[in-house]
């Protein structure tokens, strides 16, 4: 009975002891983060969350800081926020979250970033500041905050104007950053086919092989990263040439010494622009149409529906069309690269041609007889007539 007293009270010193001894050890710990932080990515604009979990934090307090390209910035102690911290509303940048659990004796310090900007992008670091330790002797983990944001179009290295020497190769290109890396796509705006004989190119580069003149336009390049918007950038092409020109009406016709006018219309192409005018040959000397009163030479407004791309469309007035004026007429445009030239007819008609026309009396027609006008080019004619007179 006295053996098994006594070895039950030396069983009973011992549990004693080993709970002393435990409870020492947890005391003497210090406190630690327990879990990983894990990453974060949000898009711009959205709300970031990072967690750090500590174990036995006592006394001590917890950091939250930020490595950036300015060095270490200090965001929270505890806590309180150490940064300016805007507020839109009543939401702030920055705020710490605080949730204890007692029964395990754990902390978590939950720091949470709104409204986030590309800039947030960065290493996030949790460390215990551990009282009458040396800041060397803190323990921390961090993790990596990535803040998506739409593509925008680097301006410095992205092609507005390329000008290529017919049959030659260059290349177009298009930069843009965003996160993810974004996708570029290049198309032409004309809905042409592009130079490599595709309608889509893929790729920051755009190559162009035996430059043509056909490659001339406008080309789009679209940067996408599925986050919206989608960032676009347009580069024009000039492929030098010589000037190409086209006629409208390689004839036209208009009633002789009736007040009316004449209109000759040519379509010019080339790069650089073309210098462009009109004129006739006297015998074997080439006249330009240059007298005011006469003649107007005019470019008109860019018609996109007619005109192919880097045309532009001039036109000749012959005013008050007489006997004399029945002739060819040349359209002549002139650049660096070379000459070009079209002709357009000018004829003789027995009926008024143009908007503000009349009509010829059948039964004189042909007899040099005052044509049947309307009432008021008839008062204009009479008039005309008789200061004349």
């Amino acid at each position: 009975m006295a053996g098994t007293l006594g070895l039950s009270c030396t069983s009973g010193i011992f549990v004693v002891a080993l709970l002393q001894l435990y409870v020492s050890l947890v005391s003497g710990q210090k406190p630690e983060i327990v879990n990983n932080i894990y990453p974060d990515v949000q898009r711009v604009g959205g709300t970031a969350r990072l967690n750090c979990t500590v174990a036995r934090l006592g006394q001590n307090s917890v950091q939250w800081s930020f490595k950036g390209k300015q060095g270490d910035e200090v965001i929270s102690i505890n806590e309180r926020i150490q940064v300016i911290n805007i507020r839109k509303g009543s939401i702030p940048n920055y705020e710490v979250i605080r949730k204890t659990d007692s029964s395990a004796d754990r902390t978590t310090f939950m720091l949470v970033i709104n409204r986030l900007l590309p800039d947030f992008t960065g290493e996030y670091v949790c460390t215990i500041m551990v009282t009458n330790d040396q800041f060397t002797m803190w323990t921390s983990k961090s993790a990596f905050l990535q803040v998506q944001y739409a593509p925008v179009i680097h301006p410095g290295s992205t092609d507005t104007v390329k000008q290529i020497h017919r049959g030659h190769n260059a290349s177009i290109t298009c930069d843009a950053m965003g996160v993810p890396t974004p996708n570029i796509t290049w198309v032409r705006s004309d809905g042409k086919l592009l130079p490599n004989g595709n309608a889509i190119y893929r790729g920051r580069t755009l190559p162009i092989k035996v430059a043509d003149v056909k490659f001339s336009g406008v080309y789009r390049c679209v940067a996408d990263n599925q986050i919206k918007p989608p960032a676009e950038s347009l580069t024009q092409v000039y492929v030098y040439q010589a000037p190409v020109v086209r006629v409208v009406q390689d004839s036209v016709g208009q009633y002789a010494n009736g007040m009316l006018d004449a209109k000759l219309d040519c379509i010019v192409q080339g790069y650089p622009q073309p210098t462009v005018y009109w004129g006739y040959y006297k015998g074997d000397t080439f006249v330009k149409a240059l007298d005011q009163d006469k003649y107007e030479t005019t470019k008109q407004a860019t018609d996109y529906q007619n005109l192919y791309n880097g045309e532009q469309w001039y036109t000749l007035l012959i005013r008050f069309v007489q006997a004399g004026d029945f002739r060819d007429y040349l359209c002549v445009a002139e650049n660096s690269e070379g000459r070009g030239q079209r002709k357009v007819t000018l004829f003789s008609t027995y009926d008024c041609q143009g908007p503000l026309c009349y009509s010829i009396d059948p039964e004189n027609r042909g007899g040099g007889a005052l044509p049947r006008l309307s009432p008021v080019l008839l008062a204009l004619w009479l008039l005309t007539t008789l200061c004349l007179s």
